[in-house]
C-alpha cells in the first residue's frame, strides 16, 4: 500500500501530456513548453510512457509507471516506459 501512495505522490508532482502517435519533433516541442518542471509523455497508440526533466529523458522508476498505469486504468491499457 505504501509503494502505491508514494508513487501517486511523483506521479501529481509532474506535468503528464497526452501525445497519441507523435513524433520525435513533436515529443521535443511538448518537452520544450515544461522544460521548468518535470513531464511525463504518455502515448497509448504504442503504449508508451517516458519521462522528461530539464528537457532530457530520464528513467521511470517503476513506482511512476505503476501509478500511472492506475491513473489511466479506465483505458485498458498497460504502460511500458520508454528509456
Amino acid at each position: 500500500m505504501t509503494l502505491a501512495a508514494s508513487g501517486a505522490a511523483v506521479a501529481q508532482g509532474t506535468d503528464t501530456v497526452i501525445c497519441n502517435d507523435c513524433n520525435p519533433a513533436k515529443i521535443e516541442k511538448l518537452v520544450n513548453q515544461h522544460t521548468d518542471r518535470s513531464l511525463y509523455v504518455i502515448d497509448f497508440i504504442h503504449e508508451t510512457a517516458q519521462k522528461f526533466s530539464e528537457g532530457k529523458m530520464v528513467k521511470l522508476s517503476v513506482s511512476e509507471l505503476n501509478s500511472l498505469n492506475n491513473k489511466y486504468d479506465y483505458r485498458k491499457t498497460t504502460l511500458r516506459a520508454v528509456r
